[in-house]
């Protein structure tokens, strides 16, 4: 009883510290309740990690992510990477009231939040406000706010980026 009401514990707490420490969140979505979803949850302790398993799908205020296998990686109480692997895994949020939502999805996610920095990795694709960069590998640099993108090793691949019209009126 006492291993099971740890796990649980455990699970909380490691979802909250990695939902809350967003940065680029609206400031609502650390006082929105944290949900889950999943079919299976397993944690190691030894390792250091939690396992959501099965459509698995996480909310908090504007957050959402949609994977089929989340892995939190914590060391000493402290939540270090969340891995998101899917065919593709989503996250989504929005950074605030004026933006529209920040829409990822790549094959792996993974979010080092030491760093600030998420890594979409095979088949990445990052969309704000109609501008849209797709390749085999993104990385986010949260607190910098930098976009790097980078295509396959086929010499055949690109990255490819749209970026919309302004949507400012012509002063004539």
């Amino acid at each position: 009883m006492q291993t099971r009401l740890f796990f649980l514990l455990t699970i909380l707490f490691s979802c909250t510290f990695f939902l809350s420490h967003t940065l680029h969140a609206l400031p609502s979505d650390r006082q929105q309740p944290i949900q889950i979803e999943s079919d299976r949850a397993e944690q190691d302790e030894k390792k250091g990690t939690t396992t959501y398993e099965g459509s698995v799908i996480i909310r908090q205020g504007s957050i959402k992510i949609n994977a089929d296998k989340v892995t939190v990686f914590s060391d000493t109480n402290q939540v270090d990477k969340i891995v998101c692997v899917g065919n593709p895994a989503h996250y989504q949020q929005r950074p605030n009231p004026e933006d529209g939502l920040v829409l990822a999805s790549a094959k792996t996610i993974k979010y080092y939040l030491v760093n600030d920095k998420i890594f979409l990795l095979k088949n990445a694709s990052l969309e704000q406000n109609g501008s849209v960069i797709t390749g085999e590998k993104i990385d986010y640099d949260l607190k910098a706010e930098v976009v790097k993108a980078t295509a396959g090793s086929n010499t055949q691949d690109r990255i490819h980026m749209v970026i919309p019209p302004s949507n400012q009126k012509d002063s004539n």
